[in-house]
């Protein structure tokens, strides 16, 4: 399930935006998957967004307490990459195995 948004351009040349819960189902006569709509929150120039948020916490009553916060602190902002280096995928794998003693 995801949150999308969907436009429409009106007569007037303007753009409506409205904003759904939905969640792909395979069609198998079209050989692909299409988005099936749930729910419907409306316009998203009138959405309630407290009424999201709540959602958001109902949903998070399921989660583990490390996955919530997991969830919550995954503001991309946070994270500041100083370096990085290439590295080949079997370097990595010959490493990891070695650690785990399976070499």
């Amino acid at each position: 399930m995801y949150i999308r948004t969907t436009s429409r351009k009106n007569k007037d040349g303007s753009v409506t935006k409205y904003v759904q819960l939905a969640h792909n189902v395979w069609d198998p006569k079209a050989g692909c998957a299409k988005a099936e709509v749930i729910y419907s929150f409306g316009r998203a120039d009138t959405l309630d967004v407290e009424a999201l948020k709540r959602l958001a916490k109902s949903i998070g009553r399921f989660l583990e307490p490390a996955e919530a916060c997991a969830l919550q602190s995954g503001n991309p902002d946070q994270v500041e990459v100083i370096s990085s280096k290439a590295i080949g995928g079997a370097w990595v794998l010959d490493s990891l195995w070695k650690e785990l003693g399976i070499d």
